[in-house]
C-alpha cells in the first residue's frame, strides 16, 4: 500500500477509530508526528535519515549524519500548572528495561503543535538536561517536562552541542 492510495474517507476512518481505541491513537498520532517532523528537518536543509522503529532504543532519526534524535508528541494531559510533558520510554517490557539510558540519544525532540495550535511547533533539548529517574540513575525517567530550558531552534542546539564536543 502507498500513501496515495488512503482515500480522505479511510483516513477520517482511521482517526474515527484512533479517538475510540487509546492504544492506536496514540500510536497512530505518534507515527503521524514522526513523518511531519522528518519533512519540517528535511524543509530546515537537514539531512535526515531514519532508523528502523524497534522496542531496543535506537533513537528515531541521525541528523546531519552525526547527531541522534528521539521524537514524541507531547501528552494530551498537562502539569497542574499548564506546562506540557512528554514521556520517554519505550512501549514494551518493566520497569527499569522500559526507561532508556541516560545516553541513548543526543537530542530529544517534543511536537507541542496540539498544544499551540501552530503547524510544525517542535521543542528540542540535549538528552542530558533531561530529568534522571530517581531509582535507576543511569536512566532517563519516563515523564518530563517540558520547560524554558527547551528550546524551538533545534539548528541552535545543534551548534551547541557541536561547539562542546
Amino acid at each position: 500500500m502507498k500513501v496515495g492510495d488512503i482515500s480522505d474517507h479511510e483516513m477520517r476512518h482511521l482517526l474515527e477509530f484512533a479517538d475510540k481505541d487509546e492504544r492506536f491513537g496514540v500510536a497512530f498520532r505518534g507515527a503521524l508526528s514522526q513523518i511531519r517532523h522528518r519533512i519540517y528537518l528535511e524543509s530546515l536543509g537537514l539531512r535526515v535519515s531514519e532508523l528502523p522503529s524497534d522496542n531496543f532504543g535506537a533513537p528515531d532519526f541521525i541528523i546531519e549524519g552525526k547527531y541522534t534524535l528521539e521524537h514524541k508528541r507531547s501528552r494530551s494531559d498537562t502539569y497542574s500548572d499548564g506546562s506540557l510533558r512528554a514521556e520517554f520510554q519505550k512501549s514494551r517490557g518493566k520497569i527499569p528495561s522500559r526507561l532508556y539510558d541516560s545516553s541513548f540519544s543526543d537530542i530529544v525532540s517534543a511536537d507541542v503543535s496540539e498544544h499551540t495550535g501552530v503547524k510544525n511547533d517542535y521543542r528540542y533539548t540535549t538528552t542530558e538536561n533531561l530529568r534522571k529517574h530517581h531509582i535507576y540513575t543511569d536512566k532517563i525517567a519516563s515523564i518530563q517536562k517540558i520547560d524554558e530550558s527547551w528550546t524551538n531552534d533545534l539548528k541552535s542546539l545543534l551548534g551547541f552541542i557541536n561547539e562542546s564536543r
